[in-house]
């Protein structure tokens, strides 16, 4: 693990180990699998019927061409200068050491690979081979990459795996006594597992002598009997947000010091039944580091004592900056979006003028308890204002709160000097970030930690109010889409009401696009007034200006978009700018 990265990445420690990365040429020796017929029938439940070989190889089989093909593949893909011989597709161990010791020489002679990797399985390492593969260490570096996919014998047999725990962590011991690297190969979201199943298998594995572990989400491959399995009676599979969010559980129980071969796995579309995810690998590895360093979470954290001190691991010098506003309340600086978290008029009174006042609050309060919709909690202010308006009137509300920036909220929870208040908003910020829960006096906060776009999905309406307090549309993109929006619209109460700071011209157009009935609210630190959006006319006493209205009619209304609900802000504003591109184009042609 680098110093300011929250998981220790198989390259890190490659470029640590041997001063260069070495990428690994997949190559298949057509050994074969012991509990395959051979026509090629039977394997494991989720393994294809090519035993899961590389794409880059084709269907080359002669060895010394599938090298040729894997080193350029890695020298154009990658500008790669240093290598590792993988030996990948199905049993690699499945033959004798005689036949092994010769593919192994053809394979040294094609090549001069800096390591060796030999992808097998538990029940396929004999005294003997090991015994080679123990000579062979001592000429160059020796991996193996063990299929154990899980502690749990009953997942075991279900996938058809043909060999127990008991004989996987018997190879992990007797690979290890004979100083061979040993990597772990294991599958998250196997039928019939939970996320406890998960973490029993990584608590289990924790003290084992292991060198690196490659964690796979489960894909759902063609022609496999687990496809058939899942045709017939479907179980859950991870998209991108539930997988994150599972790994955000499991990397803790992982120790700090062992290396991550890979996180996630790819398979071709066109063989690929499910998931199907619109990240690419890429995008999921970005998001996933940036949730780790907003929620405070990094590999080997549960092992240490305290969870929160990790000698590997020294997190972004990234607390927010407080600056003192008009009012005499506090905001923070975001510095990696290098924007404010509220007006410097007031932060304080920006959660009254913006949000409690013209969402009548008062009024709300005297009818009965008011459920309340907080995207992009921050510093609290909105939900802690309310709270203390619903205190001192004898009122209730009940507050769901989305936030993806841990840091944020333990921050506030030390800096904010909020004294003349119904109750201790400090306390309050406290025990949500410990907890996630908070109530007194019959008002209550449950805080959702994550993106918003997932943490959604957790939330049940209707609600009477809706606060969204994102960064601005250059910033955070992701939140004022006309498709984030339309999926608030469903959990809002007839007779309930959206209210934001943000007046810009396509998030308006947006809210219509999406159903609202939309209007504006008075102004307040800035020049231009708020919004208010619902699905009555009742709830709106100013309407757009003129101006924004033609506006929105125009090219500057076309809608911020993310249809899957995955792309990052950047990927959201371009696509913006290439529909307004391809519009003026259209117009032009339309032209006489």
């Amino acid at each position: 693990m680098t110093s300011q990265s929250p998981i220790f990445e198989y390259r890190d420690y490659l470029k640590q180990h041997y001063g260069d990365i070495l990428y690994r040429v997949p190559l298949d020796a057509g050994f074969g699998c012991p509990h395959r017929g051979s026509n090629g029938s039977g394997g494991c439940a989720f393994c294809p019927e090519d035993g899961a070989r590389a794409v880059q190889i084709g269907n080359i089989q002669d060895i010394r061409q599938q090298i040729h093909a894997g080193v350029a593949f890695a020298k154009k893909r990658y500008k790669a200068k240093a290598f590792m011989a993988y030996l990948q597709a199905f049993t690699s161990t499945f033959t004798s050491p005689e036949l092994l010791d010769e593919l192994v020489s053809t394979i040294r002679k094609e090549h001069h690979f800096r390591a060796i990797t030999f992808g097998t399985r538990p029940d396929c390492l004999s005294p003997e081979v090991i015994t080679y593969l123990q000579s062979l260490h001592e000429q160059l570096d020796v991996w193996v990459e063990l299929g154990i996919q899980t502690v749990h014998d009953k997942s075991l047999k279900r996938i058809h795996r043909g060999h127990d725990w008991a004989s996987g962590k018997e190879a992990i011991y007797r690979l290890h006594q004979a100083g061979i690297f040993v990597g772990v190969h294991l599958i998250i979201g196997l039928p019939g597992e939970s996320l406890h199943d998960f973490q029993q298998t990584m608590q289990t594995l924790a003290p084992l002598p292991i060198d690196a572990v490659k964690l796979h989400n489960l894909h759902i491959i063609k022609d496999t009997a687990l496809a058939k399995t899942f045709h017939s009676a479907p179980f859950p599979v991870f998209n991108e947000y539930e997988y994150s969010e599972i790994l955000l559980k499991l990397l803790p129980l992982i120790p700090a010091d062992r290396p991550l071969i890979r996180l996630t796995t790819d398979s071709p579309k066109e063989v690929l039944i499910a998931p199907h995810w619109s990240m690419s690998k890429g995008q999921f590895r970005h998001y996933l580091l940036q949730q780790l360093h907003k929620r405070q979470v990094h590999q080997g954290m549960a092992l240490q004592s305290p969870p929160q001190k990790n000698k590997h691991y020294q997190p972004m010098e990234t607390t927010p900056e407080a600056f003192l506003t008009e009012d005499g309340s506090i905001t923070f600086w975001n510095t990696e979006l290098k924007e404010y978290y509220h007006t410097l008029a007031g932060a304080r009174s920006e959660a009254g003028e913006k949000y409690c006042s013209p969402a009548e609050l008062d009024r709300r309060l005297d009818n009965g308890p008011v459920h309340i919709l907080d995207i992009c909690f921050g510093l609290g202010y909105n939900s802690l204002t309310a709270c203390e308006q619903a205190m001192r009137s004898g009122g209730h509300v009940e507050i769901t709160a989305l936030e993806i920036d841990k840091r944020v909220v333990e921050t506030a929870a030390e800096k904010l000097c909020e004294t003349d208040t119904a109750f201790n908003w400090n306390n309050c910020l406290q025990t949500l970030c410990k907890e996630g829960v908070w109530s007194e006096a019959g008002c209550s906060i449950r805080l959702l930690w994550g993106d918003a776009r997932h943490t959604l999905t957790q939330v049940e309406g209707p609600f009477d109010l809706m606060w969204l307090d994102a960064f601005s549309t250059q910033r955070n993109s992701e939140l004022w889409t006309v498709d984030f929006l339309g999926r608030l619209l469903p959990l809002l109460d007839p007779s309930g009401a959206l209210l934001t700071y943000c007046a810009a011209i396509p998030v308006r157009a947006g809210l219509v696009t999406a159903g609202f009935l939309v209007g504006e609210t008075n102004a307040f630190g800035r020049p231009r007034g708020g919004t208010i959006a619902g699905r009555s006319q009742e709830i709106i006493s100013q309407p757009l200006p003129e101006r924004d209205l033609f506006l929105m009619e125009t090219l500057r209304g076309i809608p911020y978009r993310d249809p899957q609900q995955t792309r990052a802000n950047k990927e959201i504003l371009r696509h913006r700018e290439l529909e307004i591109v391809q519009s003026k184009k259209d117009m032009n042609q339309q032209r006489p």
